[in-house]
């Protein structure tokens, strides 16, 4: 394995066709002439303005798939010309979705409190095939990142790995070797009404405190409440006597519930995650063309001949790979991270009166990238007295109070994807460049 330090630059046809990427002394000769002009900073991308020769080599793209992060890559002639890492947003999604129905709800308690619900009347509420927003976006980011590494490069072939999980395997915590043929349709809560029956006989009809005097009426109590997240899944589910319940909610049992919540927050993230990856493999199977797929176990075995450290693109880089096939490996990665379309936030908390500033303010919105005295960075946090907070795109801060107000040059505009360039140094920690930031193209 060789280390390359050069960057290159991508290069399309005058009809914004992906030719092969030239060095960087040729693309200043092109612009130099005017036969190209700078379509993109970040990735450094030049468009031909002449018809010229398009000459072009085998490109293999490989793509690690993810709940959390993309990792995408791309090799020609032995090197790597593309390796990239994408964050996604997380639960934002639903607490946003969950806000904006709590808002609904009490507006219709103020307004119409007389009329019938009209729920059916929704387009979701019946449409068929149906997939959750943030699902959606998961779906969307991996199609999004195909499409970018299309347009800038050749492909002419896609490496994917995709994962298979046994959810049912990983929702027990017990026996789970044992689960074989029809294990599967004989679950836990065979022969029990519902779950609340189920819980009652796992705790042996016993109050789960146990200490003072308990009451013979028993409540199945949630870990986690509904209204933080919580579901009606056994694992979040307690049986407690009515004394003790009424205690625990009047917050008079103190914390002796912690590490339930921690086992049944961990339950609830392990199925989570592996039900969204395995809605984003049936997604790309379905609908992308000219694809291979590969398992994490031959990742793992490549990544490892190669001798490089376990990240999200290294594994992208051993998608692309062969067995026992060497590569060029360059010290330029691109970092993403998708945001929201816009900062829709009034206050600063629940029950604030303090008013945040969503729009522009001294013609800057957050994420907009700026060139500061103190540094480079994206907006983090915006003060009506001027002074702002900058960061890296991986959340590093910069500086927490800047003054925008004098010698601050705004580079790029907020995008959907945020990109940055990172010089590698010898696979240790990530070393930012400091001049080379900017917005999706």
């Amino acid at each position: 394995m060789m280390t390359k330090s050069s960057s290159v630059v991508f290069v399309i046809n005058k009809n914004s066709r992906p030719l092969m990427p030239c060095r960087s002394m040729r693309a200043r000769v092109l612009l130099r002439d005017g036969l190209a002009k700078v379509v993109s900073r970040v990735p450094f991308t030049i468009k031909l303005l002449t018809q010229q020769s398009e000459y072009k080599q085998d490109v293999t793209a490989g793509m690690d798939t993810g709940a959390k992060h993309i990792g995408v890559a791309a090799i020609s002639s032995g090197s790597v010309v593309y390796q990239a890492e994408v964050k996604l947003r997380g639960d934002e999604i639903k607490g946003k979705m969950d806000q904006r129905r709590m808002y609904r709800r009490t507006r219709r308690g103020r307004k119409t409190r007389y009329r019938k619900p009209r729920f059916l009347n929704r387009g979701n509420s019946t449409k068929t095939g149906r997939i959750p927003p943030s699902v959606r976006h998961k779906l969307q980011a991996h199609d999004r990142e195909r499409l970018f590494v299309e347009s800038i490069l050749p492909v002419t072939k896609w490496v994917v790995e995709t994962a298979a999980f046994d959810i049912a395997k990983l929702s027990l915590s017990d026996n789970v070797a044992t689960l074989k043929g029809a294990d599967y349709q004989n679950g836990r809560q065979k022969g029990f009404y519902n779950a609340k029956a189920f819980v009652l006989q796992r705790d042996a009809y016993k109050c789960q405190y146990g200490k003072g005097k308990c009451s013979k009426i028993l409540h199945v109590h949630h870990i986690i409440f509904r209204s933080n997240g919580g579901t009606d899944k056994p694992e979040n589910l307690i049986t407690l006597c009515k004394i003790h319940h009424d205690a625990l909610h009047a917050e008079k049992l103190g914390t002796f519930l912690s590490l339930e919540k921690s086992l049944a927050r961990k339950a609830s993230t392990k199925v989570k995650g592996a039900t969204q990856i395995s809605m984003i493999a049936a997604h790309i199977r379905r609908n992308w063309w000219n694809i291979t797929e590969t398992f994490g176990y031959e990742t793992k075995l490549k990544r490892e001949a190669l001798g490089l450290p376990k990240t999200h693109y290294n594994d992208a880089v051993a998608i692309c790979l062969n067995e026992k096939e060497t590569v060029e490996i360059s010290n330029i990665k691109y970092s993403k991270r998708l945001v929201s379309k816009g900062d829709y936030q009034q206050t600063s908390g629940s029950r604030s009166e303090k008013t945040i500033p969503t729009g522009k303010l001294f013609g800057l919105r957050k994420f907009d990238l700026i060139s500061t005295p103190k540094g480079t960075g994206f907006v983090k946090g915006k003060r009506s007295s001027g002074f702002f907070a900058i960061s890296l795109l991986d959340g590093e801060s910069i500086t927490d109070s800047v003054s925008v107000t004098k010698n601050t040059v705004r580079l790029s505009a907020r995008a959907l994807v945020l990109i940055s360039r990172t010089i590698l140094a010898k696979f240790l920690p990530a070393v930012n460049d400091g001049i080379s930031f900017g917005g999706s193209r």
